[in-house]
C-alpha cells in the first residue's frame, strides 16, 4: 500500500486515466479526412474548395507544414500527449518521471517545418487564382459571398505563413550583427516587420484553419440546394 501511494505521488493520476482528448482527436480527425476523400467537393457555382483546389497534388507536404507549425505543436503536445512538462502542477497531467517527448523520435519531423514553408509558399498563389476564377462565374463579373470568403482564406493563410517562425529566421532571425551584414539596415526593418506579424502568429494560424474548414462546409451547404450564395456586386 505504501508502495502504490508512493507511485501515485511521483505519477500523477491524470497519466494513468485514458487521454479522452486524444481519443477523440484522433476519432474526428479520421470523420474529417474520411468526409474529405468519400465526398469530395470539387466546384460548386464557380468555387474550387480550397481542399481540392489544384494544390491537392502537394496537399501531404501542406498538411505537414500545418501541423508541425509552432502555434499548433505547443497545443497537441500539451493537452493532446499531455507532454513535454510545462509547470509542476498535476493538473497538467506531467511528470518528471517522463523523458522529453518533444521533437523526439516521431516528432523529429517537426524538424523539418523549415522546409515545409516552401510548399506552403509555393501553393499560396493557388488561392488567390481560385478566388479570381470565382468571380468571373458564366462568364459575367459578380463578386459574391463565397468569392469574399475565399478572398479572406487566401489573406489569412497569407498572414500565417507571413508570421511563420520559419520565414522570421529568414527574414533575420540568423543574423547576429545587423551592421555587420549587408543591406543591414534593410534587413533589420524587414525582420522587425515579420516580428510585429509573427507576434499574431498563433492566432493567424488558428483562425486561417477555422476559415478553411468553414468554406468547405458552406460550398457544401450550396451543393445541398441551401441559399446561401449572396450576390454582393454584379456588373453585366
Amino acid at each position: 500500500m505504501k508502495n502504490e501511494n508512493l507511485f501515485l505521488q511521483i505519477v500523477p493520476s491524470e497519466l494513468l486515466e485514458p487521454n479522452w482528448r486524444l481519443w477523440s482527436f484522433i476519432a474526428l480527425l479520421i470523420l474529417g479526412m474520411g468526409t474529405l476523400l468519400m465526398f469530395p467537393m470539387g466546384k460548386v457555382n464557380g468555387y474550387i474548395d480550397p481542399f481540392y483546389a489544384p494544390t491537392v497534388l502537394v496537399v501531404p507536404i501542406a498538411g505537414l507544414f500545418r501541423l508541425t507549425c509552432y502555434a499548433y505543436r505547443k497545443d497537441y503536445h500539451k493537452h493532446l500527449f499531455r507532454h513535454p512538462n510545462s509547470c509542476t502542477l498535476s493538473i497538467r497531467g506531467d511528470s518528471t518521471m517522463r523523458g522529453y517527448s518533444g521533437e523526439t523520435k516521431l516528432f523529429r519531423i517537426e524538424n523539418l517545418h523549415r522546409y515545409f514553408v516552401y510548399a506552403g509558399i509555393a501553393i499560396l498563389p493557388f488561392f488567390y487564382y481560385d478566388f479570381m476564377i470565382s468571380l468571373m462565374y458564366g462568364g459575367i463579373f459578380s463578386l459574391r459571398l463565397g468569392s469574399v470568403l475565399l478572398l479572406l482564406n487566401a489573406v489569412l493563410i497569407t498572414l500565417w505563413i507571413s508570421s511563420c517562425h520559419a520565414i522570421r529566421h529568414l527574414a533575420g532571425g540568423r543574423t547576429d550583427c545587423y551592421g555587420c551584414a549587408f543591406a543591414g539596415r534593410q534587413r533589420k526593418s524587414l525582420f522587425n516587420k515579420q516580428s510585429f506579424l509573427n507576434a499574431h502568429h498563433e492566432l493567424f494560424a488558428w483562425l486561417s484553419l477555422l476559415v478553411i474548414i468553414g468554406i468547405d462546409l458552406y460550398l457544401r451547404g450550396l451543393s445541398a440546394g441551401l441559399p446561401l450564395d449572396l450576390n454582393i456586386l454584379k456588373l453585366l
